[in-house]
């Protein structure tokens, strides 16, 4: 998640110069033709390009909204993540007795420990693939950072080795969906304290509806993970973008012509002032290539990119509010921004 109020120029320019090269050089190459080559038939009316950019802007408009719903949705299982691990921690220290016993310290802190595992292992299964390719430190679309891994995006078991005994580590690690394994020995645990007497049916009851919640977050985590943005509607969106930024040199070419004769120019003046076209093609197209990749980098909110949901730095906030519930006093430090970014 980028977390500066504004993006840096280079980042903006790291992004935009290879598309911005293509405009500029179709747009001179636009111009000589028409200029000095004499090539008339190159010039399109301009309501029918007007119209296509209506439409595509009626298609980005409906991309980025769709984008950011999934975003949304995503970064609203996670917070229910945080808050359900917190819940948990309290039900574990304050409802696990009987009428002579109270939940042990070691009690306490395996079912803890095991639910930090829990949620290391969401963010692990989450981001351990990714569709993006490795980019440098400026890229903000379409890219993941040069990053460690391991460490900062989660994207190693080990990450929810540390919090689970060898066996129990051997087993989650054998499964498809470890972090469903942990959900499950979870309850089976709580199963047990029901029969040694530490639980009766409504304590239960309460601690599995927290282990229902999670569990339905992580499947809503998965839903948004597994199920990538329709390509109909992503692949057309970029092609007709790239249709209208193609066809509007051809477009300015009738509205710049016109206000050259209306101003009785001069022929060396009507070339020099065709040319003022470039700024407004590049600007135009710009804003039009941008909206695009905006919307294209926020619907896979998983993935390790620059706009992802914060998935480490929540997991992190969870390790240390769990450490200090068991009373634990060394805890790890926040994660920082790392280039502007929070993963």
């Amino acid at each position: 998640m980028y977390v500066r109020r504004s993006f840096k120029v280079p980042h903006m320019l790291a992004d935009s110069c290879r598309d911005l090269g293509i405009v500029l050089v179709w747009t001179v190459l636009v111009i000589v033709l028409f200029e000095v080559g004499g090539y008339s038939a190159l010039v399109l009316p301009v309501l029918p390009v007007t119209l296509i950019g209506i439409a595509v802007s009626l298609n980005l408009g409906f991309k980025s909204t769709s984008s950011y719903d999934r975003w949304w949705e995503a970064r609203k299982q996670l917070g229910l993540l945080v808050v359900d691990s917190r819940t948990w921690a309290t039900q574990v220290n304050s409802l696990i007795y009987d009428a002579t016993r109270l939940a042990t310290d070691e009690l306490r802190k395996e079912l803890i420990y095991r639910q930090l595992a829990y949620v290391h292992a969401v963010a692990y299964q989450l981001r351990r693939t990714s569709r993006l390719k490795t980019g440098g430190p400026k890229r903000i679309f379409a890219r993941r950072r040069i990053v460690d891994s391991a460490s900062v995006l989660l994207a190693d078991p080990e990450v929810f080795a540390r919090f689970l005994t060898p066996e129990e580590y051997a087993a989650a690690g054998s499964m498809n969906n470890p972090a469903t394994y942990l959900v499950r020995r979870q309850g089976e645990r709580l199963r047990d304290l029901a029969r040694e007497g530490l639980l009766d049916s409504v304590r239960q009851t309460t601690m599995m509806d927290v282990l229902a919640d999670m569990d339905l977050a992580q499947g809503k985590c998965e839903r948004i993970k597994n199920t990538p943005f329709p390509r109909q509607i992503a692949h057309f969106g970029t092609a007709f973008t790239w249709i209208f930024v193609l066809l509007l040199p051809l477009a300015l070419l009738e509205v710049f012509e016109r206000e050259a004769v209306q101003h009785n120019l001069s022929t060396i003046a009507t070339h020099r002032y065709m040319y003022t076209m470039l700024p407004f093609a590049l600007l135009i197209s710009w804003v039009f290539l941008t909206i695009e990749k905006i919307s294209d980098s926020t619907e896979d909110p998983f993935e390790g990119g620059v706009h992802d949901v914060p998935v480490s730095a929540s997991c992190r906030t969870i390790e240390i509010d769990l450490k200090q519930a068991l009373g634990e006093t060394e805890l790890p430090p926040p994660f920082e921004p790392v280039d502007d970014v929070l993963y």
